[in-house]
């Protein structure tokens, strides 16, 4: 779709095409507001524009954890497992919340919310979206259907590849047996959403027959304002999960590098996650000064916070780089700021930054090549505007949340 066509689609009365929806429509996720980072922001925003137009959503997830493993405060002893969110009807259910850092632990914590979440079911839908991760919750959404009711899956991550690819813990037998779950709930589902046509071959291969729309996560981008650039010394900024996946490794060889090349510049690493604590050890412990960390900041500070970057970085491990897309990508380019991301050719990743032109990629685990990357563009003013540019353009065109937001909802139609 063109980007003239998809502006005319966004323009159209939402109730006059899916009034038919209204009141029975139920997004089913593990993952949901307030949590900062991973399929939640993304998924909270899509309930919030659907409230926004009349729709009256229900939103069924698990109490908030991710990405700290503990139940958040306030949260812990069900305080708001039913809360009106903004018009948003949202229902949390208690489950079990594993201290693992492996793919084990994370799919007890998943199969137990999907329990929780068949358990509390008290109704039907005309229009059910669910989100993987998790598959668990892909599993038990048909139950949600009504009789003449769809259910439309996005899919975020591909565990299983996730799994096999980055060593979470996971033996063969139980990997293969993995994909065979995922390939089996998708396929129970009425429409898949890949995020990009790369994760749609994945899904292909992993056996996933029937239709797969390609519609990348959606970026609000009049919440997301552009802020002047700050003077003085670069700061490079890595913002979000502190996880294995995101091949954080090769932000701390970055900074090793660029202080042995004594580079004038600050590293600010954003976030939470099983790695963070390590992450902080090995700072101090390899004496990385040009390093600091921050918790992520709130909701209301996010376009001065993405804006306070001269450059972001986005590292991806290269094993789940066809299983993944980090969506923060559009965030950073509606700050209008440029990116320097770790992947390899024909991923995802690099596809998504070969077409928006917000951003350059270089080969993974190379930290001179990075560092030459991160001294060439801190050095070139012109190159940081223009990317900057680029990319604020492609968001406006391609992922704004009116654009995005519909496609999704058109799944739900036979």
């Amino acid at each position: 779709m063109s980007a003239s066509d998809m502006t005319r689609a966004a323009s159209e009365p939402v109730q006059d095409e899916f009034g038919w929806l209204a009141g029975s429509l139920l997004v089913l996720s593990n993952y949901y507001h307030p949590e900062p980072t991973g399929s939640a922001p993304p998924i909270t925003d899509l309930s919030l524009w659907l409230a926004e137009n009349g729709l009256r959503p229900d939103v069924l997830a698990a109490r908030p954890s991710y990405p700290k493993n503990a139940v958040y405060e306030g949260y812990e002893a069900g305080q708001r497992d039913h809360e009106d969110f903004k018009g948003v009807n949202v229902r949390r259910v208690k489950s079990y919340i594993a201290n693992s850092r492996g793919m084990i632990g994370r799919l007890l914590s998943e199969t137990s919310f999907a329990a929780s979440a068949l358990f509390a079911r008290e109704r039907r839908y005309k229009g059910v979206i669910c989100v993987c991760p998790s598959v668990f919750v892909v599993l038990v959404a048909p139950f949600f259907r009504a009789r003449d009711g769809r259910v439309v899956a996005i899919v975020h991550d591909i565990q299983s590849g996730l799994a096999a690819n980055l060593k979470f813990g996971m033996a063969g037998g139980l990997t293969q047996l993995l994909r065979k779950l995922e390939a089996w709930a998708l396929n129970r589902c009425d429409r898949v959403i890949a995020l990009t046509p790369g994760m749609e071959r994945e899904l292909r291969e992993l056996g996933v027959k029937g239709q797969i729309d390609i519609i990348p996560p959606q970026v609000n981008v009049r919440e997301i304002v552009p802020m002047p650039r700050a003077e003085g010394r670069p700061l490079l900024v890595y913002s979000g999960n502190l996880g294995r996946k995101q091949g954080l490794d090769q932000v701390m060889a970055l900074a090793a590098e660029l202080l042995k090349r004594s580079a004038v510049v600050d590293i600010l690493i954003r976030g939470e996650g099983s790695e963070r604590k390590a992450l902080e050890e090995q700072a101090e412990s390899e004496g990385l000064t040009n390093v600091r960390f921050a918790d992520l900041a709130p909701r209301d500070q996010l376009s001065a916070a993405m804006g306070a970057a001269t450059l972001h970085l986005v590292p991806q491990s290269p094993g789940g780089a066809n299983f993944a897309l980090p969506s923060k990508i559009f965030s950073i380019m509606a700050a209008e700021r440029p990116y320097i991301a770790t992947a390899e050719a024909g991923t995802p990743l690099a596809l998504i930054t070969q077409a928006s032109k917000g951003g350059v990629t270089i080969e993974p685990n190379d930290a001179p090549e990075f560092a030459d990357a991160v001294q060439k563009l801190i050095s070139d003013p012109e190159a940081l505007r223009r990317m900057s540019a680029s990319g604020r353009s492609y968001v406006e065109n391609y992922v704004d949340r009116e654009v995005v937001c519909r496609r999704i909802l058109r799944a739900t139609k036979a």
